[in-house]
């Protein structure tokens, strides 16, 4: 690029031009000792601060300490070893320009080759468009021009007169005109060019050492103020600082490549460089800190193993079968646990692009297996049976059933278990809590102990065909019962090694809970019933009923049997007699009857039962009159 439009003379048109300017040609020696003049010139009196030789330089020592931050001294540029890259471009002074490629020389209208390009401390680049900085080079510290020798003047001096005495005036006008875009251009050769900028810092002006300190600064003060907070549940649980993952910021290659700026080629192109820059600022970034992520992933793994918990399941606490309702429960309770996986993603992009913030700690539930509702679900009432208590009951007979459900009261059947109405209640004995009172024995209404439990049984049976439970083992009274329609009783007896049980056994896949108790009637305050309820597995919509029928009656005997009336339930001399009539018998078939939202789907005969015809009963006195005293 050349000023004001000036295009370098050419062979034809050149030599016209001059004859119609009546301008003398200047000789190429003229031009060439110009260009060594000016060219020493620079070497004398604008070294760049880095041509300076530090034989101390740990840089050329190879010393691993060579890093930014360290010291800098200046060193008298005589000292300065040269390198064989060096020597090459290097002259004496007053020595002529060595011959240059053909093309370019043509190309750059007789100009010599531009000095090979160096970085911001001046060492040598191994290509042209990017710089090569190496931390902890000897740099100067401080602004301004280093001194310049008064050689130099009088070199330049000398070749403008011989410029003006050998070319004439347009010699001299070129080469006045190439000193003034050498000084425009030398200023700038210590310092950044204008228009230069890293991390958002104009750095036009500044020596190396102040750049690279002002963009540190900047960058050790934006590793400073990033910090990530982890948050869980409104809680801080850890803050990751830079130092914890000891982030570095590696600034080295963007400043040698804002150093390039206007500092690679001849004084033109380095010129053509700076104008750009005034139009198109240059703008580059330090990369970002790199650092130890693996302090990540401890910190992520040690909040893993605080987070996760265990889920509960939910249990049933107590079962109370004086309540209403009668459980309790341990609600379930979820668990969680830490996926760290996305959570580790979004932190290693914070520390890509350093951006601050609270990440929030969001776990995964972990859903328990059983729940209050699935509890519940199981433990619905099933069947409620109950049976009246005749008024004329005794006070003794009604404590019997009392007793006996105070010991069924609160039993669990398991899924698959039996339950025996004997091995719950256990023999009826004065120890066991039974009184006497009036019971069914062989066909007759006697004095035992425990009389009444016959009505306890009755009503755990009918709850349990209402439930749907298997029914095992159940005999029929021999005789009717006024608390129960024929079919549908159930006697138990145990006397003088002789038993009678009632089994039944829990067909579903869940544990049953009986409840028990004898208690006013709803309908009626002043009667008492007995009242048994089974809970388990909700039968939705399905229920069942126990229902009899009869299907043959058997006639009254004719004939009476005649009885002595040994305990004077009746009569006492033997000219009394008092006749019982006799009773038809029945053949009753018991079903188990399966409704569905209240529509009949099946039938399941149980039992057929035989209650036997009772003859007429006289019973005759014992004792003579003349036996009274």
């Amino acid at each position: 690029m050349y000023q004001n439009g000036y295009v370098p003379p050419q062979s034809g048109d050149g030599e016209r031009r001059r004859r119609a300017q009546r301008v003398p040609a200047v000789p190429s020696r003229v031009m060439d000792a110009a260009a060594a003049a000016y060219q020493q010139q620079r070497r004398d009196t604008a070294a760049p601060l880095g041509n300076r030789p530090n034989t101390n330089d740990p840089r050329r020592s190879g010393n691993p300490q060579a890093n930014y931050g360290g010291s800098y001294t200046r060193y008298p540029m005589e000292n300065r070893p040269t390198t064989a890259y060096e020597d090459r471009y290097r002259r004496p002074p007053n020595t002529a320009v060595p011959p240059q490629d053909a093309s370019y020389t043509a190309n750059r209208g007789g100009q010599a080759a531009p000095p090979p390009a160096r970085d911001m401390y001046g060492n040598p680049m191994g290509y042209p468009a990017q710089g090569y900085y190496q931390q902890g080079s000897t740099a100067g510290t401080g602004g301004g021009e280093p001194p310049r020798k008064r050689g130099g003047k009088r070199w330049l001096a000398l070749a403008i007169v011989v410029l003006l005495l050998a070319g004439g005036g347009y010699g001299g006008y070129r080469y006045m005109q190439y000193a003034s875009v050498a000084n425009a251009v030398q200023a700038y050769d210590n310092v950044f060019c204008q228009g230069v900028y890293v991390d958002g810092i104009h750095l036009g002006g500044m020596t190396p050492d102040e750049a690279i300190a002002a963009v540190q600064a900047q960058a050790q003060e934006r590793n400073s103020a990033w910090k990530v907070r982890l948050i869980f549940s409104g809680q801080l649980v850890t803050e990751i600082t830079a130092d914890q993952l000891g982030m570095t910021v590696d600034i080295m290659d963007v400043m040698n490549q804002a150093w390039s700026q206007g500092h690679v080629g001849d004084i033109y192109q380095r010129q053509a460089a700076m104008e750009a820059l005034a139009e198109t600022p240059f703008q580059a970034y330090t990369a970002m800190p790199s650092g130890d992520t693996s302090v990540i992933d401890g910190i992520l793994q040690d909040i893993k193993n605080n987070v996760y918990r265990a889920p509960q399941d939910a249990r049933l606490l107590t079962f109370d079968p004086s309540q209403s309702y009668p459980f309790t429960f341990q609600e379930e309770m979820q668990g969680r646990y830490l996926d760290t996986e996305p959570l580790k993603e979004r932190l290693y992009q914070m520390v890509s692009t350093m951006e601050s913030g609270d990440v929030e700690i969001i776990p995964q539930a972990i859903e328990p297996s059983v729940t209050v509702e699935d509890l519940k679900a199981n433990l619905t009432l099933r069947a409620t049976a109950q049976t009246p208590i005749s008024t004329s009951s005794t006070t003794e007979r009604t404590n019997n059933i009392r007793r006996s459900f105070q010991l069924i009261s609160g039993t669990i059947v398991k899924a698959g278990e039996k339950f025996s109405f004997n091995g719950v209640v256990g023999e009826r004995t004065e120890k066991n809590g039974f009184y006497p009172a009036i019971e069914y024995a062989y066909g007759e209404s006697v004095m035992g102990i425990g009389g009444g439990v016959c009505q306890a049984s009755t009503t755990v049976y009918q709850a349990a065909v209402a439930a749907g439970m298997e029914i095992v083992t159940r005999e029929p009274h021999s005789d009717a019962v006024s608390y129960a329609s024929y079919g549908e009783d159930a006697t138990v007896y145990w006397s003088n090694g002789r038993k009678i049980d009632l089994v039944f056994k829990n067909n579903t896949e869940h544990d049953i809970y009986m409840v028990a108790a004898v208690e006013a009637d709803s309908s009626n305050s002043k009667r008492l019933v007995a009242t048994v309820s089974i809970y388990g597995e909700d039968l939705g919509n399905i229920r069942y009923e126990l229902q009899s029928k009869t299907v043959e009656v058997i006639p009254v005997p004719t004939e009476p049997k005649y009885i002595e009336d040994k305990n004077q339930s009746y009569v006492t001399y033997t000219d009394e007699e008092y006749e019982v009539k006799g009773k038809e018998g029945y053949v009753v078939e018991s079903y188990r009857v399966t409704y569905e939202n209240d529509n009949v789907i099946s039938r399941e005969l149980l039992y057929t039962d035989t209650y036997k015809a009772k003859q007429p009963r006289i019973y005759v006195g014992t004792k003579t009159r003349e036996e009274e005293p």
